[in-house]
C-alpha cells in the first residue's frame, strides 16, 4: 500500500507506545539515550508508526512523531470496524485482526490498541500469537492493516460486479468504501475574555467590605 500525505494538523491522535532508555558502549564509556515508539493517526483511516532516539525524552518523542507522519498508510474502514480478517506478521510476532459487530469495542492488548484507536476502529477483535515484543506486535498490526482491501477494488480487479462477490450482503454497498473526511474538533480559545465577577457585584454589597466604625474598622477601642 502506497504512503499517503495528510495535513499534520489533522493528526490529532498521538500515542507513545514505548519509551525506554538505551545505552551504547564506546571507547570513552557508555552513551545513554532514550528510544521511543510513537503512533499517530487522524481517527479516520490514516495511521503511521515511527521510532525516535535522542539524549532527551522530548526529542526522542518528537523524532518518533515526525517519523510516523512520514510513513502514513490509508486503511479502508466499514462504519466502525474493518472489512475482513487478516493476520499481520513481523518477525516472530503474528497478530490476528478480525471485524466485530457494533458495540463490541476494541478487544486488544496495549500495542494493538494504540494502532487501532489511532486509525479510528471502534469495534474489532485481535489475538496476538507468537512473540510478545511490543515493537514487533505494533508493526504486525500495521502489516495486517496494510492487507485490508475494499470490495470495490477487488471487484474491479476481477472484472466482475460488486454484487457477484462472495461477501456478506451488508458489504456490497459501494458507499461504505467512500473516503471519509477527517473530524475537526474545535477547542475553545484560551484568549476568550472571561466575565469579570467583581464587576457584576453591587458596589454596596462586596464581600469583605465593611463600613469602618470608630476609626478602627468597627472594633471597640480598648479601655485602659
Amino acid at each position: 500500500m502506497a504512503r499517503v500525505q495528510v495535513d499534520p494538523e489533522l493528526l490529532r491522535i498521538e500515542k507513545v507506545v514505548q519509551l525506554k532508555p538505551v545505552s551504547k558502549t564506546v571507547k570513552g564509556g557508555r552513551k545513554r539515550r532514550f528510544s521511543s515508539l510513537v503512533v499517530v493517526g487522524d481517527g479516520n483511516g490514516h495511521v503511521g508508526v515511527g521510532m525516535g532516539k535522542s539524549a532527551s525524552v522530548p526529542d526522542a518523542i518528537r523524532k518518533g512523531s515526525e517519523s510516523a507522519q512520514k510513513h502514513l498508510i490509508e486503511v479502508p474502514l466499514v462504519n466502525t470496524t474493518i472489512p475482513h480478517m487478516t493476520i499481520g506478521r513481523t518477525g516472530s510476532a503474528r497478530v490476528m485482526v478480525k471485524p466485530a459487530s457494533p458495540g463490541t469495542g476494541v478487544i486488544a492488548g496495549p500495542a494493538a490498541r494504540a494502532v487501532l484507536e489511532a486509525v479510528g476502529v471502534k469495534d474489532v477483535l485481535t489475538k496476538a500469537m507468537g512473540s510478545d515484543n511490543t515493537i514487533n506486535n505494533v508493526y504486525a498490526v500495521l502489516d495486517g492493516l496494510r492487507q485490508m482491501q475494499r470490495a470495490t477494488d477487488v471487484a474491479k480487479r476481477r472484472g466482475v460486479e460488486l454484487n457477484h462477490l462472495a461477501i456478506p450482503a451488508k458489504l456490497k454497498d459501494a458507499t461504505l468504501y467512500e473516503p471519509r473526511q477527517p473530524e475537526i474538533i474545535d477547542y475553545p480559545s484560551e484568549t476568550e475574555e472571561k466575565p469579570n465577577r467583581q464587576s457584576q457585584r453591587p458596589e454596596g454589597n462586596r464581600r469583605g467590605a465593611r463600613p469602618a466604625q470608630n476609626g478602627r474598622g468597627g472594633r471597640t477601642p480598648r479601655q485602659r
